[in-house]
């Protein structure tokens, strides 16, 4: 008896020494708000620091309005922010067994492109009331705004419905 009491103990002691992380759901949030900070603007970038003459400019001399009005460069760079958004926001609510959590975790991304956009402008180009004046006081901020909620939304939606569809499919 005494031997199967020790046993025991020894094997809560080491279950209780290993911790484990479900990175399931987080972790899959990290990492598209990460594909999002680094794909994102790193698209971006590449036309930002581009002059017309196809060489490669120093930050201080690039359009300060691209950080807030990307819409801007979108058909320069064949629409590949808006394709990485939507697929982003696909991709976090398709593997969701909840799509509301995933519709929720898309949502987030546009406050996070847009504070993304101020945090760049600062470390660029120091502190200023400017991006508050570019993003908010004029109309193509809004609209920025709208064109990024549009796409989270509809690759929410659509990863939603595909999943819904695949779903009943396979019950069939």
């Amino acid at each position: 008896m005494e031997d199967k009491k020790n046993q025991l103990l020894t094997e809560n002691k080491i279950k209780k020494s290993k911790i484990k992380i479900d990175w399931g759901r987080q972790g899959s949030v990290i990492l598209a708000y990460i594909v999002i900070l680094l794909g994102y603007y790193g698209i971006v970038a590449n036309i930002a620091m581009v002059n017309e003459a196809e060489e490669y400019i120093s930050f201080t001399e690039m359009d300060r309005t691209m950080l807030f009005w990307t819409f801007e460069t979108y058909s320069q760079i064949f629409f590949l922010p808006i394709l990485l958004i939507f697929l982003v926001c696909f991709f976090l609510t398709y593997k969701e067994d909840i799509p509301h959590y995933g519709i929720k975790a898309s949502i987030w991304v546009v406050p996070f492109i847009i504070s993304e956009a101020f945090i760049f402008y600062w470390l660029m180009f120091g502190f200023a009331a400017e991006p508050f004046i570019l993003q908010f006081g004029h109309w193509k901020g809004y609209s920025h705004i709208l064109i990024l909620f549009a796409t989270t939304l509809s690759g929410a939606l659509i990863g939603m419905k595909i999943k819904q569809l695949v779903i009943s499919k396979t019950k069939i």
